[in-house]
């Protein structure tokens, strides 16, 4: 298990102004928007033995089965050593309902343009949603995080500086749905707002994925990204903050999480109401909660934002109804980010779904846990 020796902020999560300090660790990295360079492509279709999980043995789970990378939880060897999708969801009030966003093993949300915020959702097992949507287009950072998941980046457009990323054909498997690349995995549906009606199916993306000769196991060297706590032996925080709503001072659809006790998860409102998925008519619910502080700058236009997801910077950790300050790190681009605990040990995160928010600086006060 990693460790780091961060200095960590005093911090009490029950008053907003201890909040500010979260943001005055997070600091501006430089990242280059030039051209990686490429050294193969990805139409390789090798086949991969995933390793098992850390800290996991066979015997633990019956033969056939294996520990999810992506949420701890015990999965078909089938479904774990699947390459999972990262999908750019639109977030817009006129395109909801979403369809597939209760299904996805993690999900990103991240600020794009003036006060808009996006959705990244990784899903590992999709196979039997009847569509997912609607896509939208990606940013300079959404390629680097599907690629902590090795995962096959799927989007519907992306703005100039994020294409150096994309034809890095090295490290990104990419389907632009605007592109003959992509174009044929998706369609337009008639029961949602003009503009918002791009979705996919399994079918339609597996065809095209097996048509661009994409890789669709998990790579052998794959390093895992996050760290879990068995079910037996839960993290229960014990240092932590009481943590029953959680809100989230994005301006476009003001969403928070409400802790439920019962079955521990912790359930998402947006735009004043549940955040209900239409494709099962559930509302979101997930286990965990991380919040990351990030630095950025204007791109060209002076609106689209460039986060800065390298570096070193402030967050939280959220599950089991408590919270604690954390600190993370991600050296470049192409690596993993790490969270790590007041102790500078690297987080455990509860076997369960994650729901990432990344969030600016200037919104220090905008975040509440009570």
């Amino acid at each position: 298990m990693k460790k780091r020796n961060l200095k960590m902020l005093s911090l009490t999560l029950a008053t907003a102004c201890a909040l500010a300090a979260l943001a005055g660790c997070s600091k501006k990295q430089e990242e280059t928007t030039e051209a990686p360079t490429t050294t193969a492509q990805a139409g390789t279709m090798a086949s991969v033995t995933m390793p098992a999980p850390p800290e996991t043995t066979a015997s633990e789970l019956p033969e056939g089965m294996m520990y999810s990378y992506l949420t701890g939880l015990p999965v078909t060897t089938e479904v774990g050593t699947r390459r999972p999708l990262a999908v750019m969801i639109d977030n817009e009030k006129k395109a909801m309902p979403q369809n597939g966003i209760s299904s996805a093993d993690v999900v990103y949300e991240t600020p794009i343009e003036a006060n808009e915020v996006r959705l990244e959702m990784i899903i590992q097992d999709y196979s039997e949603l009847s569509r997912f949507g609607g896509m939208r287009s990606a940013r300079r950072y959404h390629p680097g995080i599907a690629y902590e998941f090795d995962a096959i980046f799927f989007h519907h457009g992306h703005s100039d500086i994020a294409l150096p990323y994309l034809e890095d054909t090295e490290h990104c498997d990419d389907i632009d749905g605007v592109t003959d690349r992509g174009y044929p995995a998706t369609y337009e549906v008639d029961d949602h707002a003009k503009g918002h009606r791009t979705f996919s199916n399994p079918e339609k993306i597996n065809t095209r994925i097996e048509k661009l000769g994409i890789r669709t196991e998990v790579r052998n060297d794959f390093d895992y990204k996050f760290q879990f706590a068995k079910e037996s032996a839960p993290n229960q925080l014990p240092n932590g903050t009481a943590a029953n709503k959680v809100t989230i001072g994005y301006k476009q659809n003001q969403p928070w999480f409400e802790y439920h006790s019962d079955d521990q998860l912790y359930y998402r409102y947006a735009y004043g109401e549940a955040h209900i998925d239409q494709e099962n008519n559930q509302q979101v619910a997930v286990k965990n909660i991380l919040v990351q502080y990030c630095d950025f700058e204007l791109e060209w236009d002076k609106d689209t934002k460039n986060i800065f997801t390298t570096g070193e910077g402030t967050g939280m950790f959220i599950t089991n109804g408590k919270a604690e300050p954390i600190t993370w790190s991600k050296e470049e681009y192409w690596d993993n980010t790490h969270y790590y605990d007041a102790s500078g040990q690297e987080i455990q995160l509860n076997p369960g779904k994650t729901w990432v928010c990344i969030v600016l600086p200037k919104m220090t006060g905008e975040i509440t846990v009570e």
